[in-house]
């Protein structure tokens, strides 16, 4: 019986283990996106994004993509997803020559996300293109 019940107990550390360690690589991966946010703020006329920026900012709780802030948020793989795409949409819209290294430190976040699984590339697609559609219908209004 006891060694059941050391069994039982090692395993549930291992799994807490692994689930601190996912949000431990989700926190790496929503704050490095973060200080890119803030590194560009200054650089880049905001009002040419803010359709962009109101949607991600539908998903983020109490603060905005270009402050974030909270546990919940840097948490979440949802707000990593979504600060990924804004800066894709971002630097689409910016010269080629513009934040270089940026866009590499965005590169290597977005491998970082792709290794954890987390969406299939058939619903990145469709959220990116979500956030698109909305953005066209905002620029009608």
């Amino acid at each position: 019986m006891q060694i059941n019940r050391h069994a039982a107990k090692s395993l549930e550390r291992q799994q807490l283990k692994s689930i601190r360690r996912f949000y431990y690589a989700i926190a790496d991966i929503n704050l490095a996106l973060a200080d890119i946010h803030k590194k560009i703020q200054p650089n880049i006329d905001e009002v040419t994004y803010k359709h962009a920026t109101a949607y991600i900012n539908q998903y983020i709780s109490y603060t905005t993509v270009w402050n974030m802030k909270f546990a919940y948020n840097i948490e979440s793989p949802e707000v990593a997803m979504l600060q990924l795409f804004h800066l894709r949409y971002i630097f689409q819209h910016e010269p080629v020559v513009a934040f270089i290294q940026e866009r590499q430190l965005v590169q290597e976040q977005q491998q970082s996300f792709d290794k954890l699984q987390l969406f299939t590339n058939e619903q990145l697609f469709l959220r990116y293109e979500k956030m698109l559609k909305y953005i066209d219908e905002q620029k009608e209004l």
